[in-house]
């Protein structure tokens, strides 16, 4: 790299800093990783959806499809016309980074407004009772937070084709 575009990167990543610094230190990561394509090139790469995907592999879907290290891109595969079904969706992110871990009510609705996706106003009450077909509860309360059971982890796994991440926590 020359001087000059090393500098204009690292205006870049200070000015991405500021605006990042300002988040709750659980979405910090997410916030960047939304905010790179837009940062560093003259318009957000084109995903390419499922449907994309699946054409191109000869119709055949796998579990490799599902691009987990960018949220940006996680959420374009899927789509959901209810909010609960969208606290899942950030629910299966937030599992496919950092495992089964007590989420925060808090953690959901930043994700969500960082990304813009639309979730019910009670967050906590549609963890409280999400099951799968009718059946088992997917989550467990743990203090404040919402823990996912092992019920819950085959569900995630299963819809969205996720795996179980092992990312530390950000600490607060």
């Amino acid at each position: 790299m020359d001087k000059e575009r090393t500098a204009e990167v690292q205006s870049k990543l200070l000015e991405m800093n500021k605006l990042i610094a300002r988040l709750d230190p659980a979405i910090r990561a997410a916030a960047f990783e939304i905010m790179v394509p837009y940062y560093f090139e003259d318009k957000p790469a084109a995903r390419k959806t499922k449907e994309d995907k699946t054409k191109e592999g000869g119709g055949k879907s796998s579990k490799e499809d599902v691009d987990v290290s960018d949220l940006g891109a996680f959420l374009e595969i899927f789509e959901h016309a209810k909010p609960a079904d969208n606290v899942m969706l950030l629910v299966a992110w937030l599992y496919s980074q950092y495992g089964a871990y007590s989420i925060q009510v808090k953690e959901i609705k930043e994700l969500s407004d960082a990304s813009g996706l639309v979730i019910p106003n009670r967050a906590d009450n549609t963890m409280r009772q999400a099951k799968d077909k009718g059946k088992g509860l997917l989550f467990s309360q743990q203090g404040k937070g919402w823990k996912l059971t092992v019920s819950g982890e085959l569900f995630v796994k299963n819809t969205y084709n996720v795996k179980k991440g092992n990312k530390s926590l950000p600490k607060d």
